[in-house]
């Protein structure tokens, strides 16, 4: 099962370029996608939901350290939709055709600090 965040829950929407605070995430099984609201409070979360679903790839633009270091102890991979705008059946032709970047983790670390330092976090 491959998970991505997406801005809306209408069929063909674009990739949100949040991760745990995205409003809904697609589930896509390798022949269907539905769309699930967000209830989740931040990416760790986000995190254990995707496992209890048995999610074992991710498609992301951005991710926070908390959500990326609770990957780690799992099976999960994660894939980069990429900067440029992109709509779910897009990604979809992308992910069935094997045209994604899976991310190491020097460039998961990247994405980390971009997105740091776009969003000061206040904890």
């Amino acid at each position: 099962m491959t998970v991505f965040p997406v801005k809306t829950n209408k069929e063909n929407s674009a990739i949100s370029p949040l991760f745990g605070k995205a409003k809904y995430f697609a589930f896509y099984d390798g022949k269907n996608v539905s769309i699930e609201e967000n209830l989740c409070n931040g990416g760790g979360q986000v995190i254990d939901w995707f496992k209890e679903k048995g999610v074992n790839n991710m498609v992301i633009k951005e991710m926070g350290i908390k959500p990326y270091k609770k990957t780690q102890n799992s099976n999960m991979k994660i894939f980069y939709s990429g900067d440029e705008r992109i709509l779910t059946n897009e990604l979809i032709e992308k992910i069935n055709s094997n045209t994604l970047k899976e991310l190491n983790e020097i460039e998961m670390l990247d994405i980390i600090k971009k997105h740091e330092s776009s969003h000061k976090h206040t904890h």
